[in-house]
């Protein structure tokens, strides 16, 4: 397991004072990144069918703690906070998201992460990334490069469980 640490650039009103500025610059963004497998498994385990079933603020609570104990464990250097997890699948997939993820992207996980990826290793460009996030709108989106140079971007359908490319958008060549 490794971590990641990367500035990020603060999110400040246009009222602050400079010298807030130059305080909030070393705040670290943390990123602890696993297999996906094991992570989904101690969450199972631990809270069994109550993500499918939903959550009360509580429990949602609960979840977010359990969630980031295991997120620093995995670090190499653990650190108070986690801001992020990076899953990575059995296809290579990766799949970003927040320590406090909805419990419904959860719930959709561990089948999300068993369904053959939306485009394989073969046809991908070699070299580019192959990502899966949970989105602004409560869905999970996968986007890549084919092999042919165009990006390519597939939501998740949790009711089919499978992938369904998102051929209402225009094919963006990438160079």
């Amino acid at each position: 397991m490794n971590s990641e640490r990367t500035h990020e650039p603060p999110d400040l009103p246009d009222n602050e004072p400079a010298s807030s500025v130059a305080e909030l610059s070393d705040i670290l963004l943390v990123v602890a990144t696993m297999t996906a497998t094991p992570f989904l498994q101690a969450i199972s385990t631990y809270f069994g069918n109550a993500l499918a079933k939903g959550m009360g603020s509580g429990t949602r609570e609960i979840m977010h703690r359990f969630i980031h104990r295991q997120a620093r464990a995995s670090l190499d250097d653990p650190a108070a906070v986690v801001d992020l997890i990076n899953l990575r699948t059995e296809d290579g997939w990766l799949v970003e998201m927040k320590v406090t993820v909805e419990p419904e992207a959860l719930a959709q996980l561990p089948e999300l992460c068993a369904a053959d990826a939306p485009v394989s290793e073969s046809d991908r460009r070699p070299g580019t990334a192959a990502t899966i996030s949970w989105d602004h709108d409560g869905h999970w989106i996968a986007a890549t490069v084919r092999a042919d140079g165009y990006r390519v971007a597939f939501t998740w359908d949790p009711q089919a469980r499978q992938w369904r490319e998102r051929t209402y958008r225009r094919p963006i060549p990438v160079t």
